[in-house]
């Protein structure tokens, strides 16, 4: 037995949709920022993680080959790489593995080498074949961006006893 209901139409109204639809695009607009966001704080943990295997590489390789290596970090270009070194300090092989680039959101934005901090240029860091190295600081951050959040930079400190490098989210000093 069918009933009827007078003039109920089954759907929704005009004004139903736009409601829902401004809801849904309220949560797509939160989405979207919390992703860039989360993109940005990849991208910088994956720069600092690929820095700090540069640096291990570099000790490593000066340990197996008996001979001191170097990593050179170009600040202002935002690059990296490990030179061979001879006897003396000269290099004998540059770029050993090749350049490293930071994203181009991310910059170094200070070295600091056995206490002097240095904001531009090429600054050399030392692996000795006895797997020594030196008290090394480096600071990188995402460019455009608050450093006082601590998911927007990464210091990588290296220690001169063992020439381990150690990775450490918004810590400075």
């Amino acid at each position: 037995m069918s009933r009827f209901y007078g003039n109920r139409r089954n759907g929704f109204t005009a004004l139903e949709i736009v409601v829902v639809l401004m809801i849904m695009s309220i949560f797509s607009t939160f989405a979207i920022l919390s992703y860039k966001s989360y993109k940005k704080q990849a991208r910088l943990r994956s720069a600092a993680q690929t820095l700090q295997s540069t640096l291990s590489t570099a000790r490593m390789l000066a340990i197996n080959q008996n001979t001191n290596f170097q990593v050179r970090i170009d600040i202002n270009n935002g690059n990296f790489w490990i030179d061979r070194l001879d006897g003396s300090g000269r290099i004998v092989k540059p770029k050993v593995t090749g350049v490293n680039w930071l994203p181009d959101d991310v910059l170094f934005t200070e070295v600091q080498k056995n206490g002097i901090s240095v904001y531009s240029g090429i600054i050399p860091i030392l692996f000795r074949a006895n797997s020594t190295s030196e008290y090394t600081s480096i600071y990188i951050v995402g460019a455009n961006t608050d450093t006082s959040v601590g998911e927007n930079y990464f210091t990588i400190r290296i220690y001169p006893s063992t020439g381990l490098a150690h990775t450490y989210k918004n810590q400075r000093k």
